[in-house]
């Protein structure tokens, strides 16, 4: 069953099923009043009709006296009166009939031939001895009055439709207001600004109350938040120093055991120290760009002329790792961002590819247009990954463990992941058919 998603689709259909429910219940009040107009006439003829015939006990003289009475009589001017007998020739009244009604009660128009007449309401009753008295209501006037009411009932109809619909739109913008507004600040927070929140009016209503308790969660995860980074950066910065002492303390043993059997001891504790220095340093960087106060720095960048500049630049490294480099660039693609991040993360696209594919691996390096994005990918023809395995490489600290592999902090592709982010855009890690190709998705510069 097909339910609404929407606070739009929500109102119409409340709209559709009220404005249905209201028609409806107008329709039946309409017919009900005009069967109670109809039911008033039709008691009316029955008691004229009664009064004239005597309940059938007086003579067809007396009947006659009594029709003519009644014509002269102002109160019933829109009645009119027949006798007829059994061959049905008219014996008494004023009423001149085209034909003779059915007995009962009957309905009739302008084909009665009644003059002034245009809707009417006939009772023809047997009086005795053959007679038929006829007794007809000039319905003009209840048309009219009928005629009325509907419009009556319509305009009525028209102006609370109005103010449902005036009503619906009041509550699509209140409500719809308030969520765009949790919305801009859900997008707000998730762009890096926790200091987002959502605006409140004082009224302490239902919706301000949300407000309030949502910017309170807001308050508290801004304030974990800060703490973690705090601590983090405390400890980064704790141990950096230390490390830095470290290596310095080793370098100066290592100068001075050159040529004994330590020297080789102390250079891999020295290349150790190196990387567990520049593990602290991406992890600053990486806090720094997922904190998303680089945006500070977003420029308009010539992206096609940036990715030819890396490449040439990095061209001659990855000569001489065996791994040939070729470009493939579209001119006049240009994106908002920070320019240094956008070639740091082309940089570690391309020393990923190196770094992990065998020596003759071919990297291709392009930049292309996707509708109203910048595409540029790092692909490679080497062995490449498992499909299921590309979250697990992008994840931080996500290293893929076989035989061979270089060792590597597994922050490469997580800062390209975070850099990607930063600028709206997307990291996908595709199939090259061989090998894998990095494609990062960012938004075309209008």
């Amino acid at each position: 069953m097909m339910r609404p998603r929407s606070l739009r689709a929500i109102m119409t259909i409340y709209v559709i099923v009220f404005l249905v429910a209201l028609v409806a219940v107008r329709i039946v009040s309409h017919r009900i009043d005009s069967d109670a107009l109809r039911r008033q006439v039709d008691r009316r003829l029955a008691s004229e009709a009664s009064a004239i015939s005597g309940g059938g006990g007086i003579s067809r003289k007396e009947m006659i006296e009594r029709i003519e009475a009644a014509q002269n009589n102002h109160d019933t001017a829109d009645l009119f009166y027949m006798l007829v007998d059994k061959s049905g020739q008219r014996i008494a009244g004023e009423l001149r009939l085209k034909r003779l009604p059915q007995p009962g009660y009957s309905d009739f128009g302008d084909d009665a031939e009644v003059e002034g007449v245009a809707h009417g309401r006939a009772l023809a009753r047997p009086v005795g001895g053959g007679d038929t008295l006829v007794v007809v209501s000039d319905n003009d006037v209840i048309e009219d009055f009928d005629r009325m009411l509907l419009r009556v009932q319509l305009v009525g109809l028209g102006i609370t439709a109005l103010i449902v619909i005036g009503g619906a739109i009041g509550i699509m913008m209140v409500i719809g207001g308030r969520m765009r507004a949790m919305q801009r600040t859900v997008d707000a927070v998730m762009e890096g600004d926790l200091r987002s929140r959502v605006p409140l009016d004082g009224s302490r209503s239902e919706f301000d109350q949300q407000a309030a308790a949502f910017n309170r969660m807001l308050d508290r995860i801004d304030e974990l938040m800060a703490n973690i980074k705090h601590a983090a950066k405390d400890v980064t910065h704790e141990l950096k120093s230390p490390l830095a002492r470290l290596r310095a303390r080793l370098a100066a043993i290592a100068r001075r055991s050159e040529g004994e059997p330590i020297g080789a001891d102390i250079a891999d504790v020295l290349e150790q120290t190196d990387q567990i220095i520049d593990l602290f340093g991406s992890l600053l960087r990486l806090w720094e760009i997922e904190g998303g106060h680089r945006r500070e720095r977003f420029a308009d960048v010539e992206m096609s002329d940036l990715v030819r500049d890396v490449g040439q630049a990095l061209l001659h490294v990855s000569e001489d790792d065996a791994h040939p480099l070729q470009l493939d660039i579209l001119d006049g693609l240009s994106v908002r961002g920070d320019p240094n991040l956008l070639r740091q993360m082309l940089v570690n696209l391309v020393e990923n590819a190196i770094r992990h594919t065998p020596a003759d691996t071919r990297i291709l390096v392009s930049v292309e247009r996707r509708g109203h994005s910048v595409a540029v990918s790092v692909a490679d023809d080497g062995p490449g990954i498992p499909a299921d395995q590309n979250n697990k490489v992008i994840r931080r600290f996500g290293r893929l463990e076989a035989e061979g592999k270089p060792a590597g902090q597994g922050l490469g592709l997580t800062l390209v992941d975070a850099i990607a982010r930063l600028h709206d855009g997307t990291l996908v890690l595709e199939d090259a058919g061989p090998g894998l190709r990095a494609v990062v998705v960012l938004p075309l510069l209008r």
